[in-house]
């Protein structure tokens, strides 16, 4: 749950079984001037879309983010795209535009896009509930399930949508006729971070659908997966499962995860865990390695809130697209 933002948080599940241990790397400070604005500001607008669920379309919209220069007639510059879920309870203005005198991640692209660490690229921050109107109406497990099945949503709805409307490399290959090939060719393309229970929904994103999606950023949440009667796994298995369906993928070899949470973060030790046993039990994931395709690190004295992973990103998004 994102606590910080939410007004009907619910308790998490119980935790699992320890896990073996690691050493994070930490987490510095972030330059003081990404509190303030840039003189390079790029534009946050709403994208509308449709989705098809269940037999009922439902009218649904995300923020996007475009960057300082962005030209929507040039289509031969196409962008990199970062897809950011929000946590339980909040909603598609949570990252970019929060409610709170926070570090705002829209003044940290602004920043480093001018600052010419970053590559202009374009933000997309969706929701996995219904729409924002709709945060609070479901309960935890609803929740969940949302959130392990919005791979879908993804693939079949948003990526083509947004993505045909703004510079992409998906925009790029419209020659090619099948939507599903020109999504998993332009996968290098293309990136998906989450807080919380957007975590869960990237970790997920990874587990079932690998093929649209080349770089991971979970933000301070681990992976669930329940046995038959409703209780977590075990890091152990949880990690075995996780093993078991990403090998099933053509890219299991081609995908690299950075984790970023905080000591003081609720979901810090969690995180922490689900790391260390990815590492010990998922052959499919190298840490700490030469071909490393997993990393992790951990802030002094973060805490569960967008003032904070809003930093992580600083130190995240460089590392995108290598």
């Amino acid at each position: 749950m994102a606590l910080a933002l939410s007004t009907n948080a619910q308790p998490l599940p119980e935790a699992p079984t320890e896990a073996p241990d690691i050493t994070p790397a930490d987490i510095p400070s972030i330059p003081q001037k990404m509190w303030t604005k840039a003189e390079k500001q790029g534009t946050v607008e709403v994208f509308n879309y449709e989705v098809k669920r269940d037999g009922k379309t439902l009218k649904k919209h995300a923020r996007v983010y475009l960057p300082y220069g962005y030209n929507a007639k040039d289509k031969d510059r196409p962008y990199n795209v970062l897809y950011l879920m929000h946590g339980g309870g909040d909603n598609t203005t949570s990252f970019l535009t929060p409610p709170k005198d926070w570090l705002r991640l829209w003044d940290v692209l602004d920043h480093m896009i001018q600052d010419h660490q970053i590559a202009p690229l374009i933000v997309v921050t969706p929701t996995f509930y219904d729409d924002d109107e709709n945060i609070g109406a479901n309960s935890m497990d609803d929740a969940t399930q949302r959130t392990m099945n919005f791979h879908k949503e993804l693939r079949e709805f948003l990526i083509p949508a947004v993505e045909s409307k703004y510079n992409t490399y998906f925009l790029m290959h419209k020659s090619m006729k099948k939507v599903n090939d020109r999504i998993d060719v332009t996968r290098p393309h293309r990136a998906f971070g989450g807080f919380s229970m957007g975590a869960l929904t990237t970790w997920y994103q990874l587990i079932f659908d690998c093929a649209a999606v080349k770089y991971y950023i979970p933000l301070s949440g681990d992976i669930w997966h329940f046995s038959a009667d409703g209780k977590r796994d075990s890091y152990k298995q949880v990690a075995e499962w996780v093993n078991a369906e990403i090998s099933k993928s053509f890219y299991k070899n081609s995908f690299k995860v950075f984790g970023y949470t905080g000591t003081d973060d609720i979901a810090g030790t969690p995180e922490r865990n689900i790391v260390a046993a990815l590492n010990a039990y998922a052959p499919v994931f190298r840490y700490n390695k030469p071909d490393a395709n997993l990393f992790f690190s951990m802030r002094q004295g973060g805490k569960h809130f967008y003032g904070d992973v809003n930093q992580y990103l600083y130190f995240a998004l460089p590392l995108l697209w290598k």
